[in-house]
C-alpha cells in the first residue's frame, strides 16, 4: 500500500473562519480572530509531508476544542452532514480552514466559484513525493451516525496518483496536534487511506465510506467518532533513468459533506 504522510500542519490559511497559524494539526481552540476577512498562510519547508514554519491568518472565532482527542469530547457532526460547499464567506460549514503539505512540492489553492482548486507542477527526485492537501477541523468530529465522505470531484492529473483518506484522533501526532492521542512521532502516525480514481473534466461525485479494515499507522481501523479532517494527497513517483517524473495537476473539489 502507498505509503500517505501525515503532517504538522503550518502555513494555515482561516477562510474567514478561524485564527490560525501555530505549528500543530490546527489552530489554538481559544483563539479568536478578527472575523469576517480571509486569512493568509505560507507554506512551510520539509519532507515527506511533514514540515515547519507559515505565517498567521485572520478570521472568525474558533469554538472550544477537545483535549486529547477523546470520543466522549467530540461535537457531534451537522444533522444535515454538510461540512464544505465553499459557499459564501469560505463555505466551510464545519469550523476550521484549508492548508496543503510538501514542503517545496506543496500543491497551492484557491477558493473560488463555490470550490477548492488544488493545482500542483512538481517533479520528484531520486525518492517519491507524498503533497497534498487538508480540509482541517478546529475539533474533533463525532460523524459516527454517518456511513462515509462525499464530495464532486473534477479536472485533470497527470504523472501521479491521488489517494483520500479521513483524519481522526488515534492517527494524529499528539506532539503536533492538541486533538491526536498517536505517540508514535512526526512522520509517524497517519491516517488509514483509499486511492481515487483520476479526475476529468466531467463532474465525478466520489463516495467513500469509513475505511474499515486497519491501515495507516499507528494500524487500526478510522474512528469516527474523532475524526480531525479531510485528506487529499499527490503521490509522486521517483524519478527513474535520471529523468524527472512530473506531478501536474489541477482538481476541483466541492459539495463536500456526510452521507448515510
Amino acid at each position: 500500500m502507498t505509503d500517505i504522510r501525515k503532517l504538522a500542519f503550518v502555513g494555515l490559511m482561516s477562510l474567514g473562519l478561524a485564527t490560525v497559524g501555530s505549528a500543530g494539526c490546527s489552530s489554538s481552540s481559544s483563539t479568536t480572530g478578527t472575523g469576517g476577512s480571509t486569512g493568509t498562510g505560507g507554506v512551510g519547508t520539509g519532507t515527506g509531508g511533514s514540515h515547519t514554519g507559515g505565517s498567521t491568518g485572520t478570521g472568525g472565532s474558533a469554538t472550544g476544542g477537545a483535549a486529547g482527542g477523546t470520543a466522549a469530547a467530540c461535537p457531534a457532526a451537522p444533522t444535515n452532514g454538510l461540512i464544505a460547499d465553499f459557499m459564501g464567506d469560505a463555505g466551510i460549514e464545519i469550523m476550521g480552514g484549508v492548508t496543503t503539505y510538501g514542503g517545496t512540492g506543496a500543491p497551492t489553492f484557491t477558493i473560488a466559484d463555490n470550490a477548492v482548486t488544488v493545482m500542483e507542477n512538481f517533479a520528484s527526485g531520486a525518492s517519491p513525493d507524498y503533497v497534498g492537501t487538508v480540509l482541517y477541523f478546529n475539533t474533533c468530529i463525532d460523524a459516527s451516525a454517518f456511513t462515509g465522505i462525499q464530495f464532486d470531484l473534477s479536472g485533470s492529473t497527470t504523472g501521479c496518483t491521488i489517494q483520500y483518506s479521513a483524519n481522526d484522533a488515534p492517527h494524529d501526532d499528539m506532539t503536533s496536534d492538541p486533538k491526536g492521542t498517536c505517540t508514535l512521532g512526526a512522520g509517524m502516525c497517519y491516517s488509514p487511506q483509499a486511492a481515487i480514481a483520476a479526475p476529468t473534466s466531467t463532474v465525478m461525485t466520489i463516495m467513500q465510506p469509513w475505511i474499515a479494515t486497519a491501515g495507516g499507522s499507528p494500524s487500526q481501523v478510522l474512528d469516527p467518532k474523532q475524526l480531525t479532517g479531510i485528506q487529499w494527497q499527490f503521490t509522486i513517483p521517483a524519478a527513474t533513468d535520471g529523468g524527472a517524473n512530473v506531478c501536474m495537476a489541477d482538481m476541483k473539489i466541492t459539495n463536500v459533506k456526510f452521507y448515510k
